[in-house]
């Protein structure tokens, strides 16, 4: 559903709404300023919801779920909260959270609420562009549906200008925590550059480079276990990238050609490694970003990569497509 003209305002517990004509998803970005600041924007919002007795969802880091306990009292109880530090690992993992909690309540009739923070100062830069991202997709994810209002909350005493410019391209909506208003600056899924565009940066040092055909999965799973071991990534989480890589060749040799290359190179406190194929150019944005259907045969495979990297950057480019996984090491 789109947006309609805005027709009234409104208040919330002292927060001047300029509310929509219609509405099914509002994306709303709430810039505040330290902790008092992050309190005193969403503390309102959130007990709004209780009252009202509509489902509510709070991701944000640990401390401030913490302190948001602490403020609700008695009234946390009915509010679910979600470490974003762990839910939020990969950016590409939390739209599936929200669609699964807003696909849980959606039969309850009540307008459904979400305080989301993906975006802090100890993203990396790569986290940040694909954080972008998410933000400009919930906007196609949610666009049709039941009622549903997510705020996401930006610090802008720890973010760079940079950051605070783009959430207003992200963002239907923007909060000073006293006033809600349409973005000025806002860009519509179609507008907006899509998650596969752009050029991912230049490799810091030389990557060891595999090219693998059919009959190598098992060569190809080696080669990153080889050097996921000597970058001091533990057992468990280099099988992991291993499968995440044997994933994705799969997906080359099936669908692009039946050959492509692997990359593998160490970045500070993180292991790389990238797929490159000739598959044919990407078209749907929320790919990976979809729960399969169980009866599913194919597109899991990026979903599988979602839930076992750090970061997933999927780029697609005249002639082929490159995938670039992150994983962190201790």
């Amino acid at each position: 559903m789109a947006w309609g003209y805005y027709a009234e305002r409104g208040s919330c517990a002292g927060v001047t709404v300029i509310a929509p004509a219609e509405t099914s998803f509002r994306h709303e970005a709430l810039f505040y300023a330290g902790e008092d600041g992050f309190l005193g924007g969403t503390l309102s919002f959130i007990r709004d919801g209780v009252a009202g007795e509509e489902p509510t969802l709070v991701v944000v880091s640990s401390p401030k779920i913490r302190a948001l306990e602490a403020e609700l009292g008695a009234d946390a109880r009915r509010v679910e909260f979600a470490d974003m530090g762990k839910l939020g690992r990969n950016p590409a993992c939390i739209i599936p959270a929200w669609h699964q909690f807003v696909t849980d309540h959606a039969a309850e009739g009540r307008r459904i609420r979400g305080v989301g923070e993906p975006i802090s100062s100890a993203r990396s830069s790569a986290e940040l562009v694909e954080c972008h991202q998410h933000e400009s997709l919930l906007n196609l994810a949610f666009s049709e549906g039941p009622e549903f209002w997510l705020v996401c909350p930006y610090d802008t005493e720890g973010l760079a200008a940079e950051v605070i410019a783009n959430a207003q391209h992200t963002h239907p909506f923007i909060s000073n925590g006293s006033e809600s208003r349409a973005s000025d600056a806002y860009l519509r899924p179609g507008l907006a550059p899509g998650p596969f565009d752009g050029e991912l940066p230049a490799p810091s040092t030389e990557p060891d480079e595999l090219a693998f055909c059919t009959g190598d999965l098992s060569v190809v799973r080696a080669f990153v276990a080889k050097h996921a071991k000597a970058a001091g990534v533990d057992a468990e989480r280099t099988a992991d990238l291993a499968l995440a890589v044997s994933e994705l060749a799969t997906n080359s040799l099936l669908h692009a050609g039946g050959e492509g290359t692997v990359r593998v190179w160490p970045e500070v406190a993180t292991l790389l490694c990238e797929v490159s194929d000739h598959g044919a150019p990407l078209d749907r944005p929320l790919l990976g970003r979809q729960r399969p259907a169980p009866d599913q045969i194919y597109g899991r495979g990026l979903w599988l990569v979602n839930h076992l990297c750090d970061l997933v950057q999927v780029r697609s480019r005249p002639g082929g497509n490159v995938v670039r996984l992150h994983m962190k090491v201790p």
